[in-house]
């Protein structure tokens, strides 16, 4: 009877955190910081709805710059209405509401997979929105979140089919999911359960090559551009490379860089932007390499978990645009880490976030006028983010090497 009553209780622990995370999210339409959407993404959104809702395909019809389940979010939040402003607001907050409340039961049942406090993870994350503020409802990143998490609780379950199908269709509403299933793999082998990851790698590859094929289908050539897009965006402005180009020109070590408004954002061209994008992209290459060469070390059920959040954190990190949506693909390793009482990436995960919060969107103009204080905010949150990377790889270097 009691293992019956703990499970009963494990099963209903998330509607308190729930409830509270719904409470922090209607937080964010009233007064404070946490309110302010000055800079957002809706009006990309309504826009393609309403192509969409008029019988216009994306890819073929429309220049469509996200992967393929993207365009079914936004379609289905013009389902209160394109025409106006506020039904589509309105209608887009509930749906991430919804996206938000899937990712933190799963991140409790992640927690509790892995030997952390449920309690302490739904806590954790239901506190998002008084941290991250308007922007957890005014881009889809929810979404490819909770669909993240899912496949990581997935896995954790032992359903690695469900697991690996789950993150290639996280992969195909914004690429970062994808990691989980190349983490996983190699965990997978790592404990030899070689059965199990020939069964997630068959479940990966039938779900990326269907909704793949359907994606080059609509239009090769609008599928083309698609990726096109992100290979062409020059460094953004709140990157590390960017960082560190307004650090030399401060220092008198090189010329300014040049703002240019490219690829709906903020871009900066230098003669070194492309040495400093590739080198960034190196330090990524390594952060995923020591994770999965860990993760495959490492057979512990949490060793999957940190494994997977720190390869996204890395990915979130190290690229050439570091968009402030980017810092909720990171919250998850926050809650968690609080859940497993690692205490210091938890703060940093925090701090990042709060910095990123006291910069976006009130001081992002700010930032394109590079004004020193604006500058010097995203500088330590990047710098934070870094922290975060190498705190989680060496926590995931502390997993033990055999399962207890």
């Amino acid at each position: 009877m009691s293992g019956a009553v703990a499970r009963s209780r494990a099963t209903w622990a998330w509607l308190p955190a729930a409830a509270l995370l719904a409470a922090a999210w209607l937080a964010t339409f009233g007064p404070g910081p946490w309110a302010d959407e000055s800079v957002n993404d809706l009006h990309v959104y309504r826009t393609y709805a309403q192509l969409f809702h008029d019988g216009y395909l994306p890819f073929r019809d429309v220049g469509f710059e996200y992967p393929p389940l993207a365009a079914p979010l936004l379609w289905l939040a013009g389902l209160a209405g394109v025409g106006e402003e506020e039904p589509y607001r309105v209608a887009f907050a509930l749906l991430m509401l919804a996206a938000a409340i899937v990712a933190l039961v799963a991140c409790g049942a992640i927690a509790r997979r892995t030997g952390g406090s449920e309690r302490r993870a739904l806590l954790a994350f239901a506190a998002l929105p008084l941290l991250a503020g308007a922007m957890v409802r005014t881009h889809f990143d929810p979404v490819p979140v909770a669909l993240a998490l899912c496949a990581l609780a997935a896995l954790l379950a032992g359903r690695a089919a469900t697991g690996f199908a789950l993150a290639g269709a996280g992969a195909m509403t914004k690429a970062f999911p994808l990691l989980v299933a190349v983490v996983a793999l190699a965990w997978l082998l790592g404990r030899g359960e070689g059965r199990a990851a020939a069964r997630g790698a068959l479940a990966l590859a039938v779900t990326l090559v269907a909704l793949g094929t359907a994606w080059v289908a609509l239009s090769p050539e609008g599928a083309w551009d698609a990726v096109a897009y992100h290979l062409d965006r020059p460094v953004q402005v709140e990157s590390l490379p960017a960082v560190a180009l307004y650090a030399a020109d401060a220092l008198g070590l090189a010329a300014a860089p040049e703002h240019v408004d490219s690829h709906r954002s903020d871009g900066l061209l230098h003669p070194a932007a492309g040495a400093l994008a590739a080198s960034t992209l190196a330090l990524l290459l390594v952060a995923l390499a020591a994770t999965t060469a860990l993760a495959a070390r490492r057979p512990t059920p949490r060793a999957l978990a940190l494994a997977a959040l720190t390869a996204i954190a890395a990915f979130a990190t190290f690229g050439k645009v570091l968009s402030p949506q980017f810092l909720i693909w990171v919250a998850p390793l926050g809650a968690l880490a609080a859940a497993w009482r690692l205490w210091g990436l938890a703060a940093a995960v925090a701090a990042a976030l709060g910095l990123t919060l006291a910069e976006f969107p009130a001081r992002y103009f700010d930032v394109v006028g590079r004004e020193p204080l604006a500058l010097v905010i995203v500088g330590a949150r990047d710098l934070v983010l870094v922290a975060v990377v190498a705190l989680a790889l060496a926590a995931l270097a502390r997993e033990p090497r055999t399962c207890r």
